[in-house]
């Protein structure tokens, strides 16, 4: 067995994590699990000496919906630099429209999981100058299982619209989201608040992935 220290968050970061958050994050490897603490999300796990079996961030508790991976680290303390982004794919499975602080809001329930890691969402520079651009097929989501990831976004904005699109259409999508701050009380609205960034859509039959 490996003991693996370390925090989510840099200490040099401006952004920290929620209070509604801190009691919510676990760090997992397979059956070994350990609760974070803290405004960094100090952790310390004891896993299998296995290194190519990745670090899952977890929320809510262990075996809970995982919000990003990383690979084992090879130098102590281990500090990810987590900003509190997730990627995520899956298909829309339901719609609500609520109303809160008199903002109204769409909440997607997503059934998916994690994008892998190298996951290309658009070209940089660097690519384009590397070689012509082209989308291969797109990669299997991370695992076997999926979760319901709720995700927010005002009913007036364009990501509201084709949340709808997308679900009645049965279109496929990748999200990329960030965990709401505590300002705004989204923790209050649902018990997993992450706020679309960003979405694409993928054209119909390009990934089967949860049939």
């Amino acid at each position: 067995m490996t003991p693996i220290n370390g925090y989510l968050v840099a200490q040099e970061s401006a952004w920290r994590i929620p209070p509604y958050a801190r009691e919510m994050l676990w760090m997992q490897q397979g059956a070994h699990a350990a609760q974070t603490h803290g405004d960094r999300g100090a952790f310390s796990l004891t896993v299998p000496g296995d290194p190519q079996e990745p670090l899952f961030l977890v929320w809510g508790t262990a075996g809970g919906p995982p919000l990003t991976l990383w690979h084992r680290p090879e130098a102590a303390p281990f500090v990810v630099g987590w900003q509190g982004t997730a990627s995520i794919g899956g298909f829309i499975e339901r719609l609500h429209v609520l109303e809160t602080h008199h903002i109204e809001v769409v909440v997607a329930e997503i059934e998916g999981a994690l994008l892998q890691p190298d996951y290309r969402h658009l070209p940089t520079l660097a690519q384009m100058r590397e070689s012509p651009f082209r989308r291969l097929p797109e990669p299997d989501l991370i695992g076997e299982r999926r979760y319901i990831y709720p995700v927010l976004a005002p009913t007036d904005s364009a990501l509201a619209d084709y949340l709808h699109h997308a679900m009645v259409s049965e279109l496929a999508v990748n999200c990329f989201v960030t965990l709401a701050p505590q300002d705004g009380n989204w923790h209050a609205l649902v018990g997993l608040p992450l706020l679309l960034e960003s979405l694409t859509l993928l054209a119909p039959g390009y990934r089967v992935r949860l049939g």
